[in-house]
């Protein structure tokens, strides 16, 4: 197989946000905008060792699930994957990725929630990130075409009107329109990314409840006669504020390293579950307002849960989910190594009048140890909202060390979210696995885990008997797993997980609780016992008379 061979395949199973997948050979081949069943002529499009991708030239036999898409140019653009899928499928397709990706990274059958939906199909970004570039003569918005820098303009080539994304509402393509009329009428020139010259270089809107927030990214300094669009945009009749972020690197990156105020309001006011908070086009918001709202409320459900909770907010940023949780937990920490962000979770915290909020500025795995021994006694719930990428190792180190009781783990991404919560079942139970629309017609989900370390406490068991005082015939249907991980602390110091003990009763021959997390094989190459744990636990088997 090598680039731009022309095949013919049946897409067999689907891969990660939308794309079908196909099996040639001994090559996994990924197809973007293919449904399972399907038949397609593909050209190949990358070639590696072991996996090709390829694009679809054209459509042999069609998916019962396959429907017309509402956007005039989603074959062409990269900003969406699915609009070509039945929601109820799109739905089904997310709800297995997330599946798929906890089941092979903790070799277990793991249950999963089906996807809560989203309101709005379409319409429901509050925000957006545009690119402006010059077309024949005129100014559009569009989008990069996925995986390139090839810019796809919003406008349909075959009408004469400026064209609409349907992810975002109309307000929002009235401001992008008003926003292209005036650089055109101005003839300020938009940017060449390939030259690094031009003005204009991104239009980034977010509505925060009734009001916008515009800030025009520019390669230069200034936006010359600014009052210009200022007068165009109170034409629209909506309440706005205006920014410009400068940003003259080559880089993909799309703002610059602070904004200035053109007109209006430094930041705009906004309220999430009877929380104020402020936004400027440097915040981070979760676009869609209303799965938002639904994820906060879930997890406030489970701090209310939990008597007297002590939240760590790992992740804390501008402290709104801190200020949201406040309302029902004893205290919240928040960690965020960001300065500025630190500053304004404190300002939030006394608009909002939590006095039980205490904000640390620092890294949260060096914070977090010495959060944890000032509360070692306490109910401790640990909130993880991380970007993408997941968490670092040595945070989830920390939090294996530390044990908090609860963990609630918020991720959109369940590649890195599977990875993380692979090392966090040696000590902890998975309870629930929640995954939300956030992101409608795209391949993207968000995803909600809740881990607890289960009911029993070693230190009570520790209070009401001594190993070595009890009598062996008391043990010789065998011994529990908190009985077995007492003793291997007792007598080795080391800690050990329900898994690591199944894994060695397994090659003892001993019946397994089937309650407990087991791999699928005994060869998987993930979270295996150690060899001096192993030693421990079968000096335990031995003590217990099990083996």
């Amino acid at each position: 197989m090598k680039v731009k061979d022309i095949l013919e395949v049946q897409i067999v199973s689907e891969g990660m946000e939308g794309e079908g997948v196909a099996k040639i050979d001994n090559y996994v081949v990924f197809v973007p905008l293919t449904l399972v069943g399907e038949i397609v002529k593909i050209e190949i499009t990358e070639v590696k060792k072991k996996f090709a991708r390829g694009k679809v030239i054209k459509l042999i036999k069609a998916s019962e699930y396959r429907q017309q898409p509402k956007c005039p140019i989603f074959y062409k653009c990269g900003g969406c994957e699915m609009q070509h899928i039945l929601y109820d499928k799109q739905l089904e397709i997310k709800r297995n990725t997330v599946k798929n990706c906890l089941d092979k990274a903790c070799n277990m059958d793991i249950k999963v929630n089906d996807v809560v939906t989203a309101y709005k199909q379409f319409g429901y970004r509050n925000k957006v990130q545009v690119p402006l570039r010059n077309i024949n003569g005129k100014t559009q918005a569009g989008l990069f075409k996925k995986g390139s820098h090839t810019f796809v303009p919003f406008k349909n080539i075959e009408e004469e009107s400026l064209g609409n994304c349907v992810l975002h509402s109309r307000q929002i393509q009235n401001i992008i329109d008003t926003v292209c009329n005036f650089i055109d009428k101005t003839q300020l020139s938009t940017y060449d990314e390939l030259k690094h010259v031009g003005l204009i270089r991104h239009l980034v809107i977010r509505r925060v409840t009734d009001k916008f927030s515009i800030c025009i990214v520019i390669n230069g300094n200034s936006l010359p006669k600014y009052m210009t669009l200022v007068e165009d945009l109170k034409r629209l009749n909506i309440e706005f504020s205006l920014y410009i972020s400068v940003n003259t690197k080559r880089t993909n990156v799309i703002l610059g390293d602070s904004v200035k105020v053109l007109y209006g309001e430094s930041s705009i006011s906004s309220q999430a579950l009877g929380v104020k908070f402020f936004v400027n086009p440097m915040s981070f918001l979760q676009v869609n307002d209303d799965i938002r709202d639904l994820i906060y409320e879930k997890v406030t459900n489970e701090i209310i849960k939990e008597k007297d909770a002590i939240v760590i907010d790992a992740y804390s940023g501008i402290g709104i989910t801190s200020n949201i949780l406040a309302k029902n937990a004893k205290k919240v920490i928040g960690i965020e190594i960001v300065k500025e962000a630190v500053e304004d979770a404190n300002r939030l915290a006394e608009i909002n009048s939590n006095k039980n909020i205490e904000n640390i500025c620092g890294d949260a795995a060096v914070e977090l140890p010495k959060v944890m021994s000032r509360f070692k006694n306490e109910n401790v719930v640990m909130l993880l909202d991380p970007p993408r990428k997941g968490c670092d190792d040595n945070i989830i180190q920390s939090i294996l060390e530390s044990l908090p009781k609860k963990i609630v783990y918020i991720s959109c991404n369940p590649a890195t979210l599977a990875r993380d919560v692979s090392k966090l079942v040696e000590e902890y139970e998975i309870k629930e696995v929640i995954p939300y629309d956030m992101f409608p017609q795209t391949g993207h989900v968000e995803t909600v885990v809740l881990l607890s370390k289960g009911e029993v406490n070693l230190k009570k068991i520790r209070v009401e008997f001594s190993l070595e005082d009890m009598e062996m015939s008391e043990f010789q249907d065998g011994a529990t797993y908190p009985q077995i991980k007492e003793y291997v602390w007792e007598h080795s110091g080391l800690k050990v997980s329900n898994l690591y003990i199944s894994q060695i009763k397994r090659k003892c021959g001993l019946e397994v609780g089937k309650n407990y997390n087991l791999p699928k094989s005994e060869d998987s190459r993930q979270s295996q016992c150690p060899p001096e744990k192993e030693k421990a636990i079968r000096e335990a088997f031995e003590y217990f008379g099990m083996i």
